[in-house]
């Protein structure tokens, strides 16, 4: 398979538990097949810690986004359909390109880790929210 950036061949490599991803050594632009963001998101080998104890910088954010969404779409290096490019979720401020057919999605390099800090900051979040719900609940009862 060859990079829709660059044209350079993909390079099969693991990226964490058993997910394998292709990566472009040239723009180091990822490829993930069908349901691997959905896996990648259910893992935690990466340790994000310190970036998601840090505020976003939401400015530097949105101005990657204006770029991101002025820039050409790309051909799916697995089936040749044009890509359609949009912001994974509603609010990480991370543009993915997803192809309509194949359903792959093809990353720009830095958007992988991006997506998972965005992953783990959610899960932070959701788990501070529970925990104070159910104290706060708790705290009624008692």
């Amino acid at each position: 398979m060859k990079c829709p950036l660059d044209g350079h061949e993909l390079a099969r490599q693991r990226y964490e538990a058993d997910i394998d991803i292709d990566k472009c050594s040239e723009c180091g632009g990822v490829w993930l097949d069908h349901q691997e963001l959905e896996r990648l998101q259910d893992t935690r080998e990466h340790d994000y810690s310190d970036e998601i104890k840090q505020l976003p910088n939401l400015v530097d954010q949105a101005y990657v986004m204006a770029l991101a969404r002025s820039k050409p779409t790309v051909q799916c290096p697995s089936c040749d359909q044009e890509m359609e490019r949009r912001e994974y979720g509603s609010c990480s401020q991370v543009m993915i390109d997803v192809c309509p057919t194949c359903r792959g999605i093809w990353l720009d390099n830095g958007e992988i880790s991006a997506l998972e800090i965005f992953f783990e900051r959610a899960r932070s979040e959701t788990a501070e929210i529970r925990s104070g719900f159910f104290a706060g609940l708790m705290d009624f009862f008692d």
